[in-house]
């Protein structure tokens, strides 16, 4: 992967759902670029393949359900416990189910919630607290997605926790400046991963599959190393005056 080697030397990120696709591709280009990863997810042996395909070797693994407060408690007293400040956390845990709002539970709602929003809530509230991160300078950043800036049939759950997310982003980033933490988010359109793979499966066929997705996307599918440049260029000297933003990494969706 392109990008100066180096550039983030001595640095701790977390990543959350590090173990494929997005979250896992992250790793990987920060770890290159000399960071220290923090991996966070639910499944150990792939968490823990991650961890071996990463450059360097003091990156740590926490398995963990970010669904569960009492987990995200325990996540952070661990990663406290050997006195290092975060420089950077990066949220790539999420789940999304297809279905129509009508059939759409208060259950379903809420565990969709759960991971895609209040799991970063809770995450932040210890991130922020004095000693957790680095004072001169600290990033966030967010996986949201163009479900939470556009209207997208049957994905009402999962665009409202996307939306809440951007707009909590927002706000943490006017509060935060002062104490020099950046926080921004990226909005990928469909990217090549797991959970699109998931989603092939609703749609009867591939060609019904590529004429109401691939073909939204006047650049192809995304690759999650796409969505893993921005992040490492937020976390990197180049994210230094950016916060607050919503980036959309789309492949053009967004235009059509």
């Amino acid at each position: 992967m392109n990008g100066p080697a180096g550039e983030l030397d001595g640095k701790r990120v977390l990543v959350t759902g590090a173990s494929s696709g997005i979250g896992a591709a992250i790793a990987r280009i920060v770890a290159e670029r000399g960071a220290t990863c923090l991996l966070v997810a639910r499944n150990a042996e792939r968490l823990e393949g991650v961890r071996q395909s990463l450059t360097g070797s003091a990156h740590r693994l926490f398995v963990k359900d970010l669904a569960q407060k009492s987990e995200i408690t325990s996540l952070m007293e661990e990663i406290s416990t050997d006195g290092l400040p975060l420089y950077g956390l990066v949220h790539c845990a999420g789940i999304e189910k297809t279905q129509p709002f009508r059939t759409t539970t208060e259950d379903e709602l809420d565990e969709t919630f759960a991971v895609n929003f209040r799991a970063f809530w809770h995450l932040i509230q210890h991130f922020v607290r004095r000693g957790s991160h680095e004072k001169e300078d600290s990033r966030v950043v967010a996986i949201a997605s163009v479900a939470g800036l556009l209207g997208i049939a049957g994905n009402a759950a999962y665009s409202a926790s996307k939306g809440a997310l951007i707009a909590l982003i927002r706000s943490l980033a006017v509060e935060y400046a002062p104490k020099n933490i950046r926080f921004n988010c990226l909005c990928p359109g469909y990217v090549e991963t797991p959970m699109l793979e998931k989603a092939k499966t609703l749609f009867p066929s591939n060609e019904a599959f590529n004429a109401q997705i691939v073909g939204k996307h006047p650049l192809g599918l995304g690759q999650p190393e796409d969505i893993a440049q921005a992040a490492a260029f937020l976390l990197g000297p180049g994210g230094r005056w950016a916060t607050g933003m919503a980036m959309s990494l789309d492949g053009g969706y967004s235009c059509t």
